[in-house]
């Protein structure tokens, strides 16, 4: 049925996952980004530690000398500043070079004036550091300092403190850049990408979707090319064609059914109401009349016998129809069903066996509808046969649960491209068409009564050598 205004507005497939996508990967690739800024500012900061580690180590060398005295050259600043930038390290930092003795040899700093505040970026050194032998890296507050002892042979003579802020450590302001320009083109492609799979795999949908409006508007001669690469996609579409044509062939029995119907039941209809006007306007004499009365009465039993297969089907199909579940003994009640349906058909040439096995078989069903079941069995099998035939019922263990009854003919077979459809409600075969009339619900009454008993009807195997169908009945859950 067509959409309805009324619900509510739904967006397309591409719309939906795109949008998704696109918060889903902004959020990753945020988190990403600040892990990678994290990261980066803790390999910059270690980097540039050990960097300013040499940097001490080649000032205390270039004050330091062998007579044991502290000398401050003249270019000492210009120095500093010289191999800074050689090192590439930032230039906010703080150098101080300190005695034996703990006094300050050289400060290199932002100038400070009386009683003004120190800056952040500023460092200071309340007390000269203690004279070590090792280099030391320590933290106070937002500041780094690195302390380098000066050795005069073997003697510690002095220390270089070196004191740089964190922020000037973990700039990376280049990296800034460069992580914001891949997460913004990974962000970018991933969409294209994401947009052109959804494009794709879209493309069969909207053929579906078309194709479906038509099957809507009655038109189920329509095909789907099914060469997609996608496991999925190829399934729908194969689903899909084999949809169509079961619904052309379902649309087709429907037709046939609503044609053969009207025909069953207007033929006798017209035949009693011609055979019964003549008897009452005197045509006939009344020999005659009694002739087209028993004729009357035959077409009113065929009448009546194909609006109460209609009824049981409609009955069943609702669930109305209850089924009176026992044990049954199948060697005694098959006996009953072939003796009662041999009497019918003495006279026509036919030779029916029931081939049982050596143990007591005991079924778990309803009498009645077994019997119904093996009798529209054998009836089939009867018009499949000309004159004279042979028919088998076989009785066999199918497994620990189930019995299966095999229903064998010798006549003519059901055609190979109407086996599909022999259970469809309404169905006739071609040949049965010309030489039975029926509304073609036997067949489809049995299977679901064999179904409501817990077992099932099938068609074995055809061929023009004749007919075979199993029915399998559950076992009794205990044997007397």
């Amino acid at each position: 049925m067509p959409i309805s205004p009324a619900k509510r507005t739904r967006t397309t497939l591409l719309r939906y996952w795109t949008k998704r996508y696109v918060i889903t990967l902004t959020v990753g690739l945020l988190i990403i980004g600040t892990v990678s800024v994290l990261w980066l500012r803790y390999q910059a900061l270690h980097q540039r530690l050990q960097q300013i580690q040499s940097f001490a180590a080649d000032t205390a060398e270039y004050v330091g000398g062998e007579t044991g005295i502290i000398v401050i050259p003249d270019d000492f600043y210009k120095w500093i500043d010289n191999h800074q930038r050689r090192k590439r390290l930032p230039a906010q930092f703080g150098v101080t070079v300190f005695d034996a003795n703990g006094r300050t040899l050289f400060y290199k700093g932002v100038p400070k004036r009386p009683g003004e505040p120190v800056p952040e970026s500023e460092p200071a050194f309340p007390a000269p550091p203690p004279l070590e032998s090792r280099v030391s890296v320590k933290r106070a507050g937002s500041f780094y300092t690195i302390t380098t002892p000066i050795f005069a042979g073997n003697e510690v003579i002095g220390t270089i403190a070196i004191a740089y802020g964190k922020k000037e450590l973990t700039i990376i302001n280049q990296q800034y850049g460069l992580i914001g320009s891949l997460l913004l083109l990974s962000g970018l492609l991933g969409w294209l990408i994401l947009y052109w799979l959804l494009r794709q795999m879209s493309k069969p949908i909207h053929r579906v979707v078309q194709a479906f409006k038509q099957i809507e508007a009655g038109d189920y001669k329509l095909m789907l090319e099914d060469n997609a690469k996608e496991q999925e996609i190829y399934e729908l579409l194969v689903y899909f064609n084999a949809m169509a044509v079961r619904l052309e062939q379902l649309e087709q029995l429907r037709a046939e059914l609503l044609a053969g119907v009207t025909h069953e039941l207007r033929t006798p209809i017209t035949s009693i109401r011609g055979l019964t006007r003549a008897v009452r306007d005197q045509v006939v004499a009344s020999d005659e009349a009694e002739e087209f009365l028993d004729l009357s009465l035959k077409e009113t039993k065929r009448l009546e016998r194909l609006v109460a297969d209609l009824l049981h089907f409609n009955a069943y199909a609702s669930g109305s129809i209850r089924l009176q579940l026992e044990d049954i003994d199948l060697g005694k009640h098959l006996g009953e069903i072939v003796s009662q349906w041999r009497l019918s058909h003495q006279d026509e040439g036919l030779f029916i066996e029931t081939v049982l096995p050596d143990e007591e078989a005991m079924a778990h069903g309803d009498a009645d509808r077994i019997q119904q079941i093996i009798v529209n069995l054998l009836n089939n099998s009867r018009q499949s046969m000309l004159r004279a035939g042979r028919i088998s019922i076989i009785v066999q263990l199918y497994s620990n649960t189930h019995y299966e009854l095999l229903v064998k003919d010798t006549g003519s077979g059901i055609p190979a491209d109407e086996q599909i459809n022999i259970f469809e409600r309404h169905y006739r075969g071609t040949n049965k068409k010309r030489e039975e009339r029926g509304l073609g619900l036997g067949l489809t009454l049995c299977r679901m009564l064999a179904s409501a008993m817990n077992g099932r009807l099938s068609l074995k195997e055809s061929s023009p050598e004749g007919t075979t169908f199993q029915l399998l009945l559950p076992k009794a859950s205990k044997i007397s």
